[in-house]
Formats: C-alpha cells, sequence, structure tokens
C-alpha cells in the first residue's frame, strides 16, 4: 500500500514534467540542516531568549530520539524495496522514521506553540510542516508510515518539552536535571549503537545497501548536537544570563555576526575536520562543540563585548 501510494505520486510528477520537483526539494532543505540551527540562534540571540533556548532543546531532543529509532529499526529507503520507485534525489541511510519530518515538527511546531497569539506566523509555520512531510513522499525518499511516526515524535517532543519547561520553572533550582540527563541518556546511547547489530544486505554488485557505519557517523554527530544543547542550556542559565535588554542595533549585529559564524562552522570547519580525520568521535565533539559556541561561548563573547560599551 505505501509502495502504490509513492507509485502514484511519481507518476503525477512524471504527468507534470518535475514541475514540481525543485519546489519540494527546497522545502525538503529548509527543513533540516543549517537553516533549523540558524533560526534558532536568532530567536535566541535576537528576539525571546527563553524562546530561543526552548527551540534548542526542542530540535537537539528530536534529532537524538529519530537517530535512537533509525539505528534500532534500520528500515530500507523505497527505492531498496521495490526497483519501481526511482526519487527525484536519492537520500542515504536508514528511512523510519523521517527526519526531516521529525525535525520540522518540533522546529515548526515550537514556533506554534511559543507564539500560539500570532495567528498567521502560526499559519505559516503550521504550512510548513505540512509542505514539508508531503515532500518527503512527493520526491520519493520516505513512505507515508516513515513521516507519520515522524510527525508524531516531533509533536511528543513539542508538547512534552513544553510541560518540563512549565516544571522547570515552577522549580528552577533543578535544572542541573537537564544537563544531568542529557550525559547520561549521551553515554547510554553511544554505547547501544556501538554494540548492537545491524543488517549487512549486499546488492547483485556486492555493494552495501546502507553501510552501517555511515549511520553510526550520523548517530554520533546528533549524539553530540542534544549533549551539546543541554549542557548549553544549563550553562548559559546558570553563568552566562546574557541580557536582551539592548537595543535593536545590537540585538540584529548579534544576529547578524552569529549567523556567519554559524555557517563557516557548519559548511567549511565541521566538513574539513570530520572528513580529514573521519573517525565517530571526532563527529561527535565537533557537533557539541558548535552548539557550545552557539549557546556559551558566543554569547558569553558579546554580553562582554556590549557591557563594555556601556561601561
Amino acid at each position: 500500500m505505501d509502495i502504490q501510494y509513492l507509485l502514484f505520486l511519481q507518476n503525477l510528477r512524471e504527468s507534470m514534467g518535475g514541475i514540481l520537483n525543485e519546489f519540494f526539494l527546497q522545502i525538503s532543505d529548509l527543513s533540516y540542516g543549517i537553516f533549523i540551527w540558524m533560526l534558532a540562534c536568532i530567536l535566541f540571540w535576537g528576539v525571546n531568549k527563553k524562546n530561543g533556548s526552548f527551540l534548542f532543546l526542542n530540535i537537539g531532543v528530536s534529532r537524538f530520539l529519530m537517530q535512537l529509532l533509525k539505528l534500532t529499526f534500520c528500515v530500507y529507503r523505497p527505492w531498496i524495496r521495490s526497483d519501481k520507485i526511482v526519487p527525484v534525489e536519492t537520500a542515504s541511510g536508514y528511512s523510519f522514521p523521517s527526519g526531516h519530518s521529525v525535525t520540522a515538527v518540533s522546529n515548526y511546531g515550537t514556533v506554534i506553540e511559543r507564539y500560539r497569539k500570532y495567528k498567521p506566523l502560526c499559519i505559516l509555520m503550521g504550512l510548513m510542516i505540512l509542505l514539508t512531510i508531503f515532500s518527503r513522499n512527493y520526491i520519493g525518499v520516505h513512505t507515508p508510515q516513515d513521516v507519520i511516526v515522524g510527525t508524531i515524535l516531533g509533536l511528543v517532543v513539542v508538547f512534552g518539552g513544553a510541560k518540563l519547561w512549565e516544571w522547570l520553572d515552577a522549580h528552577p533550582k533543578k535544572d542541573f536535571i537537564v544537563p544531568c540527563a542529557g550525559v547520561i541518556l549521551t553515554v547510554l546511547f553511544l554505547l547501544y549503537i556501538s554494540l548492537k547489530a545491524y543488517p549487512m544486505d549486499y546488492d547483485e554488485a556486492g555493494k552495501l545497501l546502507v553501510d552501517p557505519a555511515k549511520m553510526m557517523k550520523d548517530g554520533f554527530k546528533d549524539a553530540g548536537r542534544f549533549l551539546g544543547v543541554t549542557l548549553g542550556w544549563f550553562l548559559e542559565r546558570r553563568f552566562v544570563k546574557f541580557s536582551m535588554d539592548v537595543s535593536a542595533g545590537q540585538k540584529v549585529a548579534r544576529c547578524g555576526v552569529g549567523v556567519l559564524l554559524l555557517m563557516f562552522y557548519e559548511l567549511a570547519v565541521m566538513p574539513a575536520v570530520t572528513d580529514a580525520v573521519g573517525v565517530f568521535w571526532f563527529g561527535f565533539v565537533m557537533t557539541f562543540v558548535e552548539l557550545l559556541i552557539l549557546m556559551v561561548i558566543y554569547p558569553l563573547c558579546f554580553s562582554k563585548l556590549e557591557s563594555r560599551k556601556h561601561s
């Protein structure tokens, strides 16, 4: 049934001459990778620190849980299951659940949850969620069950995170639980994905259908992000405590410089280092450091600089 649905969308694509292919590829790109962190950074540094940190946590948690499910179930992509499926572009790794769907819901869904009073914004964010979910089926890289479970997982993170936030507001001195849980869960996750067995199926040419080492590498990276957001949130909250009581110009400067820093790290530094070294732990360290830079080190730098200007 799921393959039949993808074949229906594939026939629809072909009948329209692929006119919408690029549009849905761009929609997918906006819901993953550097763009989601960019939104979190701008919200955190320049709009509302509390809501921005909430977004950071939700993205980190959702990606962590997504990798846990992917590496547990090891479901192959649709075109591996059926040679009739011809995706618009291929995607690496396992299929279940859809990482783009998880991230879109946790990202845009958090904005909806935080800004419920702003109806136009909520409508836009809701539309982005729906378009992202549909795009993963439309371009042929995920089955309906992949995106449905990804959506459910994202919703659990958003609403579960909101409950956790309410509890932390009521018990602020117990915020140390977040980084402690981050450390414990990260250690358990890394042990699990390092020791578990993975399917080792080969195609007719003798090539692995999915290389477990590649997927483990992605798991280590998202584990680093998860530990980084949980620890970074705590360190900023307890020790950095940067102020949002600054001018609009200063907020724009924070975001402008910070986004350039993020782009340089994501597009230049991290690929160069991780590709050169090529071991799991370097990916983990690089993403962990990245989140500490975004949530702790960079805010500490601009808060010190701003305080000097006022003195």
